[in-house]
């Protein structure tokens, strides 16, 4: 990158989050600039203690449309200079972003950080004693703990070199059930999942069928607004085992529930964004 457009960006960067501000770039009553996402949490200028005005910056504003924005995880190694409408997009899904660790999810205190391509060893070498991650392909089944003694639960699941985080909660008389994708957030409603919940005798089952959620989504926001599968608990109750004699042997701490996860990827043509065909893609295992 040269120096006139390293001395641009200068002039591009908050005062507060030190990142590229991108419109809308407003001011304060005495022309201090703040990007869009600080203004949002601040109450007064940082600079100078003003008060926020909604006057745009027009002359910064056409310089984001006119300069190239190098990655904001270039200090992790990424090379990628684009003007601004591609750096957004890219960042979302740069290799070089750190994630989280998925297990956070389902609120196990774990400060871990790191590359996209380092989650799978993470989970496998850190959380063998609280987590039951597998490699799946097909139908995968489940068993769930008793409804009294647990009230949430959650399982790593590795499948066509993705990751997925499964995450079963009981509250308010309701199992929720929820599978997030372990990537870029907009990638993940190429994925499908349907989970079924299945009486022992199997007899009687429910279905529920949804694209997976992002794991940067809160779980809360995610239960709330019904993004999940949700089964009444009462239900949930009646595939406890043990009512039919010869089903005894299967019943693992009480109750038997088949969770029955289909992954489906959405191809796409690249030119046109017409969707072209879908495959079913399951994957399976038998605790």
């Amino acid at each position: 990158m040269d120096s006139l457009s390293k001395d641009l960006l200068l002039e591009l960067e908050c005062p507060v989050c030190m990142e590229y501000m991108l419109p809308p770039i407003t001011m304060c009553a005495n022309g201090h600039n703040i990007c869009n996402s600080c203004k949002s949490s601040l109450d007064k200028c940082p600079s100078c203690k003003g008060k926020f005005t909604d006057i745009k910056n027009l002359s910064l504003e056409t310089m984001c449309r006119k300069v190239k924005f190098p990655c904001k995880h270039a200090e992790n190694g990424c090379t990628e200079v684009l003007p601004m409408d591609a750096v957004t997009k890219h960042q979302a899904e740069c290799p070089y972003g750190l994630y989280k660790c998925p297990f956070v999810i389902a609120s196990l205190d774990c400060s871990w950080e790191g590359f996209i391509t380092e989650i799978e060893d993470h989970i496998r070498n850190t959380h063998v004693e609280t987590s039951d991650a597998r490699d799946v392909l097909g139908i995968h089944k489940a068993r769930l703990p008793k409804f009294d003694t647990a009230t949430a639960w959650c399982q790593a699941l590795f499948t066509m070199n993705e990751i997925f985080f499964r995450l079963s909660r009981v509250k308010d008389g309701f199992l929720y059930c929820c599978v997030f994708y372990v990537g870029p957030k907009d990638k993940a409603p190429n994925y499908s999942y349907r989970l079924t919940i299945e009486k022992t005798e199997g007899k009687s089952c429910v279905s529920s069928y949804h694209e997976t959620t992002g794991c940067q989504s809160d779980v809360n926001d995610v239960i709330r607004k019904g993004d999940c599968a949700v089964f009444h608990l009462e239900f949930a109750k009646t595939c406890q085992g043990g009512a039919i004699p010869e089903f005894e042997a299967v019943v693992i701490l009480g109750f038997t529930v088949r969770v029955v996860v289909g992954i489906h990827e959405k191809n796409y043509d690249k030119k046109s964004g017409e969707q072209l065909h879908l495959n079913d893609l399951k994957f399976t295992d038998n605790r």
